[in-house]
């Protein structure tokens, strides 16, 4: 926001500066110089008047996309959430057998092992 708050100074600055120029270096007479100075600087309030409404309004677009946004990921983390949780307790049976199925391939081995290792009857 610091950036375009310099940026619109910026512009603002520029035109002031300007128009001072054209009326300072405009050869007329006092009173329309006068009558142009006033109405240049009723232009430049007017200016200054829809740039505030303009930034007013940018910055509660801001707020309120900050806000959206700030929303939509919670609700995407605690999709995320409910995602990681439903397939933890799908694949849960699938552990709990494999487990199972390991520790009875362990058992299948180390009898294997056993019987391998086992002297020959003679």
């Amino acid at each position: 926001m610091g950036k375009a708050k310099t940026l619109l100074t910026g512009f603002v600055f520029g035109g002031v500066v300007s128009a001072a120029t054209v009326l300072l270096t405009t050869p007329k007479p006092g009173k329309e110089m006068i009558a142009d100075a006033k109405e240049k600087s009723d232009d430049i309030k007017e200016a200054f008047s829809r740039l505030k409404q303009d930034v007013n309004e940018l910055t509660a677009q801001v707020k309120q996309l900050s806000s959206e946004g700030k929303e939509v990921i919670q609700e995407v983390a605690a999709d995320l959430k409910r995602s990681i949780a439903s397939y933890q307790e799908d694949i849960e049976p699938n552990l709990t057998r494999l487990k199972d199925d390991m520790e009875e391939m362990q058992k299948t081995i180390e009898t294997v092992k056993d019987e391998v290792n086992s002297p020959a009857p003679k």
